[in-house]
């Protein structure tokens, strides 16, 4: 029982707790409006367009930054250690289910 609790305590540990930690940072990032406040207008230009005029398709969309690059890698090396997780925990309990399968019979 105490193995399944560190297991499951790990699990929150790299799940969880970075998760939540990321929510945090992204909504301090964004500066509360004041009640009744008008938003501030913004102004967008399009730098698709060439000197004809035309848009360029020269684009296949738009190129990740390095930090967005690795926060992906990072996401991905903990999925990957989670279904890890997962798979040892289900072998441990299926072995202690055989083992005590075999001590009753």
């Amino acid at each position: 029982m105490r193995v399944l609790a560190v297991l499951l305590s790990v699990l929150t540990v790299l799940l969880v707790v970075p998760t939540a930690a990321a929510a945090a940072v992204g909504a301090a990032a964004v500066p509360a409006a004041a009640p009744g406040a008008q938003p501030a207008p913004v102004l967008a230009q399009d730098d698709t367009t060439g000197e004809t005029g035309t848009p360029s398709s020269t684009e296949e969309g738009p190129e990740l930054d390095p930090q967005t690059e690795a926060e992906a890698e990072k996401n991905r090396s903990k999925i990957v250690v989670g279904v890890i997780a997962a798979v040892l925990l289900g072998l441990v309990l299926w072995g202690r289910y055989v083992r005590k399968k075999n001590a009753n019979g």
